[in-house]
């Protein structure tokens, strides 16, 4: 039998089939990328959300105010609506502080949803002085927590509050003999008759702000809180103040003591949370070096990836990473698609709470904290958005 050797194929056969192959592999490449594309969170993307949320037709809220939500439960429910400013401060200074990371075009999204918070803010703002509510000031407003505010006789509004007032006078761009006269204000507002009642013994005689203007209300001490004053100190250039020294000696102290960990809801009863308040504790360090707060960063870099391992809400992994990162750390970085967006945006971890125990005396005060009773937790998906616009900013993706 002979072997008839077969002629070799022509180089034009062998290319039709080759080149439909490379063909359709780079179509399956650009397809997949498109399909990642598309889902995909960009800062873009988020910031669509905002506006949409702002822009969002109520006769409930105020226009201009990002809906909230108040829930009795743990859990993200829109069945109970609250009109409040304060989301919009917190939005406005995230949209601020990373301005420069922003696009030219995305600016401009940015410029509107800040003018828009300002125009809402005049409805929470005090008629005669310098100072925001939580709650609209325009009218009067019933109390939204519960039924069981009516058995306190006489005005049971919520005074105004250190929060809202420092974070409204960064949202609105207030001028600095504005804000030297708030500062001048706010010295008012300290533990002025120790020993207080409202925290523990270690902390009773601290001469820190209190979180409250009212003058007959309780004096309450909120590391979060605390950090928001300071930050806008900071931001201002003020001139420190005795107050301003204390209230930052009360937030190391709760360091060094580990109360930040052990008892989060005592020591800042309207964030609760020790990755809320490592999240302004690193906002706050992030301004400008403060030397106290320096010395103990490693400590807190320590407790924010502990907590990073052993949490597993998303939200939280968010609030964590943005705070390593103000702390010049690099975390394991996060992969977000839009199918995890509706656990970020109606995710059951409330950012602030409504905390009425936090008014009363610490012998009693602890054991309505630990069965979580008269605490409500506010929700905002606008917020939990931005949150995630921040980590999306700072990490450059």
């Amino acid at each position: 039998m002979h072997y008839k050797k077969p002629k070799p194929q022509r180089l034009y056969t062998l290319l039709p089939s080759r080149f439909i192959v490379i063909t359709v592999f780079c179509f399956f490449i650009c397809v997949c990328e498109k399909a990642h594309a598309q889902d995909s969170i960009t800062i873009g993307y988020l910031l669509d959300k905002l506006q949409t949320h702002q822009l969002k037709h109520d006769n409930y809220f105020i226009q201009g105010v990002f809906p909230s939500y108040i829930n009795a439960s743990r859990k993200f429910k829109t069945k109970k609506k609250d009109n409040t400013i304060f989301y919009n401060t917190l939005i406005t200074y995230v949209l601020k502080d990373n301005y420069n990371r922003f696009s030219a075009e995305q600016k401009i999204i940015c410029d509107s949803i800040i003018a828009r918070s300002n125009r809402a803010s005049r409805y929470f703002k005090n008629k005669n002085r310098n100072t925001y509510n939580f709650w609209r000031t325009d009218k009067s407003t019933r109390f939204n927590y519960s039924w069981w505010m009516p058995v306190f006789k006489g005005n049971s509004a919520l005074p105004d509050d250190m929060d809202d007032t420092v974070l409204g006078f960064l949202m609105n761009s207030e001028n600095e003999d504005s804000a030297k006269a708030l500062h001048r204000f706010m010295q008012s507002y300290i533990n002025n008759y120790p020993p207080l009642k409202t925290t523990y013994k270690v902390y009773a005689y601290d001469s820190a702000y209190s979180t409250w203007f009212g003058k007959k209300f309780p004096v309450v001490f909120d590391v979060s809180v605390l950090c928001n004053v300071l930050s806008f100190v900071q931001q201002y250039n003020l001139k420190w103040t005795k107050a301003d020294s204390a209230s930052l000696q009360h937030i190391v102290t709760t360091i060094q003591r580990n109360d930040i960990v052990k008892h989060p809801a005592f020591i800042s009863p309207y964030y609760t949370n020790t990755s809320i308040i490592l999240y302004h504790l690193a906002r706050l360090m992030s301004i400008k070096p403060i030397h106290e707060l320096e010395i103990i960063k490693p400590q807190l870099i320590q407790i924010a990836n502990e907590r990073l391992l052993s949490t597993h809400n998303l939200l939280e992994k968010i609030i964590l990473g943005i705070a390593l990162i103000k702390w010049e750390q690099s975390p394991p970085p996060l992969h977000f698609s839009k199918s995890d967006f509706k656990d970020i945006e109606q995710n059951n971890l409330p950012f602030f709470i409504g905390n009425i125990p936090s008014y009363f005396k610490r012998s009693i005060k602890g054991k309505f904290i630990d069965l979580r009773l008269l605490m409500y937790n506010h929700y905002c998906p606008a917020w939990n958005d931005c949150l995630l616009l921040e980590y999306l900013l700072l990490t450059g993706n």
